[in-house]
């Protein structure tokens, strides 16, 4: 009889699994509220993105205005800030939900890099075609950056894991990279830069749908 009871005894584990969220996340620096506002702000920065977008297609064409030159200067500092702000968040985001460590140097070294480019963006003539040393050094450093930002993307790949818009974020900063790393086909590092901020704000969403239905 026992072994009869034993055939149709229901099976002790479930035969789906679902995956665990490791406590460094679901207790650790972030919450479904905080998550939920870097999407906005990562919608924020998209939409900051296009007037500087459009400046920089348009250069040589900008109206010798002081207030025009100084506005479009405190657009990029505010652009850099939230930038380096989300880097930031999205470090802890992969270290803590994914326990993902292999992308934080390359991480920091963006961070650098961004902000010495703002630094040098602020010296640099009106007129893009007199190329004085600070604009020099501004397109040389893009050589660094491109080839960080692929090495960054390619990191991410290794990642395992069901969101799908990290394989977009991962690919968009590829791309990004090579047309920064090329410095002739920096323009088109622009528009793609949007696609990314867009994978960044689905990422930060889907991470506080996780904790909210934790």
């Amino acid at each position: 009889m026992s072994n009869l009871e034993s055939i149709y005894k229901a099976p002790v584990s479930d035969l789906v699994i679902k995956e665990e969220l490791p406590e460094g996340f679901l207790y650790g620096v972030f919450t479904s509220k905080k998550l939920k506002n870097l999407t906005y702000l990562s919608f924020f920065y998209l939409i900051l993105m296009i007037p500087l977008i459009g400046i920089s297609f348009m250069s040589g064409f900008e109206p010798d205005n002081y207030f025009y030159g100084k506005a479009t200067n405190v657009l990029t500092v505010i652009d850099a800030v939230i930038f380096i702000y989300l880097l930031v968040m999205f470090k802890a985001l992969i270290n803590h939900r994914f326990e993902f460590h292999g992308a934080n140097r390359y991480i920091s070294i963006l961070i650098g890099l961004t902000f010495i480019m703002t630094v040098v963006s602020l010296f640099m003539p009106a007129n893009p075609q007199e190329m004085d040393i600070v604009t020099i050094s501004y397109f040389v450093l893009m050589v660094p950056l491109g080839i960080i930002t692929i090495l960054f993307g390619k990191r991410l790949l290794s990642i395992e894991t069901e969101y799908n818009y990290l394989k977009l974020y991962s690919w968009s900063s590829i791309i990004t990279g090579v047309c920064l790393a090329t410095v002739v086909l920096f323009l088109l590092a622009l528009p793609l830069s949007l696609v990314s901020s867009f994978a960044m704000a689905m990422l930060f969403l889907t991470a506080s749908n996780e904790l909210e239905g934790a």
